[in-house]
């Protein structure tokens, strides 16, 4: 594969693949229905977990670059069945990212059409348009990575930036003269007022959930210019970054709003955060363009999700995981075929995600990202396992075991978060699916995961 990333193409690939600007306008309704206007406070806080994550992913991607993230790094300081269900947990995480950004461009697109005044829409356009979405994204994903990463940058960006001026807009008028509803600045978002444990830990993984896919540049590894030094650097910019734009952004939202009951109402009902505050102290003009940024951050999304699950698939292929046409490369030194079998899996689910919801976009939404929840924590909670072992296999760097296995405890209480109480009609369809994801992949990694053992002996070998 051609080594043509650098830095700022690895951290577009992180950023395009957790889409921050798409989660800041959806996740944070989701936390305030648990903790009130403290949503601020609990992206803070997110931010210890998400730290001891990104510590065990810059731990190992120190050591080596692989196109196959997990399958590579968990692999060789576990073992290849370990790695191979890792890997396979990921691409299932990819493959509901996608569905998830793919529904969610639908929707702000369809939003943007009713602000236009393009009359009634069909209930379900939004998830006609992600169906036609996903193979136009398929084919970019499959471009060369230089290019890519810089236009993806550009999609994230953008929207990131129109976010942080409407914002700042917004703090400017409620400091000044307060909002439409007198509104102002009111520090109480910060404290859990009435709040139960339970609810904290239960919004804590909204919080944590809207920085998954933060690792999609590890899975670049092998087209990344000095990647040891070039990815543990993309990972911790992008979640730094990130980080402080859902905390200050969440921060305004919340001042915006309001904090009494009936204004958190209205926060909760937002279908999107950032373009409803645009209306309300800007003009509608600049909500629109926020609003066609929200379909934006989903289509790059969409399209990062897919370069790092391609890659991924490209590894088990080169490593005869899977069969070894996964591991070729196209003309433009691009894994294609990988690409094009996560897309082709990503377009399944998405449409059985809707046909189990009644073709609801909303409801498909939350199950595809109810079942992102669950299989991402599986996936990095191997990652910060096999962390642990680098660590403890060194006398020196002994003592920070304990950061890394902070992770997994945490990462298995968000699981179990997610699976109980056990939710009833529809909505037990996403644990379902989840646990069945996870389970199918330990099993395929227990059963082909010597495969790939043979083919590491081999290269090292030759």
């Amino acid at each position: 594969m051609r080594r043509n990333l650098g830095l700022v193409g690895a951290v577009a690939i992180s950023l395009a693949v957790m889409g921050p600007s798409m989660a800041v306008s959806l996740n944070p309704q989701a936390i305030a229905e648990q903790v009130g206007p403290a949503v601020p406070t609990v992206f803070l806080l997110a931010a210890v977990p998400l730290a001891l994550i990104t510590f065990s992913f810059v731990v190992l991607t120190r050591r080596r670059g692989s196109a196959g993230s997990l399958f590579g790094f968990v692999g060789a300081e576990i073992g290849p069945r370990t790695g191979t269900a890792a890997g396979l947990w990921l691409v299932g995480c990819y493959v509901a990212a996608v569905a998830i950004t793919a529904l969610s461009f639908g929707i702000f697109t369809t939003t943007l059409m009713q602000e236009l005044g393009m009359g009634a829409t069909p209930a379900a356009l939004p998830i006609v348009l992600a169906l036609v979405m996903i193979p136009v994204t398929t084919f970019l994903a499959g471009r060369t990575m230089r290019t890519l990463g810089h236009i993806l940058l550009a999609l994230e960006g953008l929207t990131m930036a129109a976010i942080v001026v409407v914002m700042g807009l917004t703090f400017a008028r409620l400091v000044t003269v307060g909002g439409p509803q007198g509104q102002t600045v009111d520090w109480a978002v910060f404290r859990f007022d009435g709040v139960s444990a339970g609810a904290v830990a239960l919004a804590l993984t909204f919080a944590l959930l809207s920085s998954s896919g933060f690792e999609g540049a590890a899975a670049a590894g092998e087209e990344t210019d000095d990647p040891q030094r070039t990815i543990p650097r993309a990972l911790v910019w992008t979640t730094v970054v990130t980080s402080v734009f859902f905390i200050l952004v969440s921060m305004v939202a919340v001042w915006a709003f309001g904090v009494k009951p009936n204004e958190l109402e209205q926060f909760t009902a937002a279908g999107s955060l950032p373009a409803d505050i645009a209306n309300a102290y800007v003009g509608d003009a600049l909500g629109d363009l926020i609003t066609l940024g929200g379909a934006v951050s989903s289509f790059a999304c969409m399209i990062g999700a897919q370069v790092a699950g391609g890659r991924i698939l490209f590894a088990f292929g080169r490593a005869r995981v899977l069969p070894s046409r996964f591991g070729g490369l196209s003309a433009r030194g691009t894994p294609v075929r990988g690409t094009n079998a996560v897309g082709a899996a990503c377009l399944v689910f998405t449409a059985f995600a809707s046909l189990v919801t009644g073709f609801s976009a909303f409801s498909a939404f939350e199950l595809t990202s109810d079942t992102a929840g669950v299989i991402f924590a599986g996936a990095y909670a191997t990652a910060c396992a096999a962390a642990g072992v680098v660590l403890w296999r060194s006398p020196t760097r002994r003592r920070w075991v304990a950061l890394p296995a902070s992770g997994v405890l945490i990462l298995m209480a968000v699981i179990a978060l997610q699976l109980f109480p056990v939710p009833s009609g529809w909505e037990l369809i996403a644990p379902v699916v989840a646990i069945a994801a996870l389970v199918g992949g330990a099993i395929v990694g227990r059963v082909r995961g010597d495969r790939a053992s043979r083919a590491w002996e081999d290269a090292r070998s030759g």
